[in-house]
């Protein structure tokens, strides 16, 4: 680092320096530095007081002088951090005062007072127990920067190319999608939103997303070792039915969950159901969130092209933008009867309990279907698990 810490230290700390700081001294010793321990003591010092003295102001209104003196002992703070972020002497404040600090960083003013806003955070003052600890640093080279790695195509669809690569760093694969270079601008939003929406999810059953590139229109997503289509076909004759129960409640809360998040998937596919297989477990990997509903969208239009293997095919009459829960759960239906038989058609269902289970899940009457995936998990608890 081009700043020469220890005279950036001793600097801060005779600006700094109070002689009254006693208490908190205590708390930081053995840091390495002396200057660097007196000024964290001071830190902590200050901040109570400040804080302390906010605390007790009832009627909303901030004083001057503290005022000046909580932004100015905040400043202190963030250039410690930033000038020390990649020193020995890298370190955290605890999650309370941080979150009082932005807040504070929000209000406070360098003249006439502060208004102490009402959503002002209460946290506990903390008087003999530090309040910032040294963090440990990892040096990471930048690979991405550095390397250049053979890219095969594993996949192709309607809009996007999916790529796989091996990353030498990680020892691990990856993936590329790449939209295609002839979208229109509505279909690149579509492309980019997908991102976004898997991005925003955080489940073990869907697809982990890393980084969108907007120049080249890609972006980078974890590998997976099979898609379910693939995994259930090579494996139907030898799999048991402890592994198609497993796969299939991963599914039944993959769904819960981004329908609690208020989407629908609309793509529901054998093929985009993707599995990563670890030595004791095959893990769900739901993908290909381009044609994802939600209550605020603006890309869903009557005239959508009808997509996803397992669709309704009454929405073609209806129209896809008029796409339902009962509709989801009408496309979960079929992948479920597929994980559990490895059979797609739906006819010469000889057992009655599964025949059942299928009927309602894609009875023409929508009111008759299962209404939520819950409902729908229930009735696959009786006819699978019974």
């Amino acid at each position: 680092m081009a700043v020469n810490i220890r005279y950036f230290l001793e600097q801060k700390f005779q600006t700094y320096q109070l002689s009254e700081v006693v208490r908190t001294e205590d708390l930081y010793q053995n840091l390495g530095n002396k200057n660097f321990e007196k000024l964290l003591a001071i830190l902590h010092q200050e901040f109570n007081r400040l804080f302390k003295f906010m605390y007790s102001k009832t009627n909303g209104h901030y004083n001057a002088g503290e005022s000046r003196a909580l932004i100015e002992y905040i400043k202190l703070y963030e250039d410690m951090k930033y000038v020390l972020k990649e020193s020995p002497y890298s370190f955290e404040i605890t999650n309370d005062y941080a979150k009082l600090i932005e807040k504070c960083k929000d209000f406070l003013q360098e003249s006439n007072g502060s208004p102490i806003p009402d959503d002002l955070p209460t946290i506990t003052l903390v008087e003999y127990e530090p309040i910032f600890e040294l963090q440990q640093l990892v040096k990471v080279p930048e690979v991405f920067a550095e390397r250049k790695y053979p890219i095969k195509l594993i996949g192709e669809g309607s809009y996007a190319k999916v790529f796989k690569y091996k990353d030498e760093f990680y020892n691990k694969y990856f993936v590329i999608k790449r939209a295609d270079k002839d979208l229109t601008p509505k279909e690149l939003l579509r492309f980019k939103k997908e991102y976004d929406v898997m991005k925003e999810l955080h489940s073990p059953y869907v697809l982990e997303v890393y980084r969108y590139d907007s120049e080249k229109n890609e972006y980078y997503a974890e590998y997976a070792d099979d898609s379910l289509y693939d995994y259930i076909k090579k494996n139907n004759t030898t799999l048991s039915k402890e592994k198609r129960r497993n796969i299939a409640n991963q599914i039944f809360r993959c769904f819960s969950y981004i329908h609690s998040k208020g989407y629908l998937h609309r793509d529901i596919s054998f093929t985009n159901v993707l599995l990563i297989h670890y030595d004791d477990v095959s893990v769900v990997k739901l993908s290909d969130f381009g044609l994802v509903k939600d209550k605020t969208s603006i890309l869903t239009s009557i005239e959508s092209e009808l997509k996803g293997s397992l669709n309704d095919r009454n929405l073609e009459v209806i129209g896809f933008g008029n796409y339902s829960m009962v509709h989801e759960t009408f496309a979960l239906t079929r992948l479920i009867l597929f994980i559990m038989t490895g059979k797609y058609n739906l006819e010469n269902i000889k057992d009655e309990k599964i025949k059942g289970f299928v009927m309602k899940g894609i009875d023409p009457d929508t009111n008759k279907r299962y209404q939520s995936v819950e409902e729908l998990r229930v009735a696959f608890i009786n006819a699978f698990c019974s």
